[in-house]
């Protein structure tokens, strides 16, 4: 997935704050970005925000378990 770095460090921006746990995938939605939809994401050690993929509708995005270890799994579609 190619994406501008001025989005990158405004979606970084906007969640920093807001990940629920370092080291664990989370979905997200910004006004303006990707036409609304969610989006899911990676909250490393550090906050910073690793984009994974853009959703394609407004349920279409899942976490369990911070989507890491046996019980995790995330979903994008």
């Amino acid at each position: 997935m190619i994406m501008s770095a001025a989005v990158l460090v405004g979606i970084v921006k906007a969640q920093t704050n807001t990940c629920a746990q370092n080291s664990m995938y989370e979905c997200g939605q910004l006004a303006g970005f990707n036409g609304g939809m969610p989006f899911l994401f990676y909250c490393n050690i550090d906050n910073t925000v690793e984009v994974i993929k853009m959703c394609t509708c407004i349920e279409c995005c899942h976490v369990i378990n911070g989507g890491v270890g046996h019980s995790g799994s995330v979903h994008c579609t």
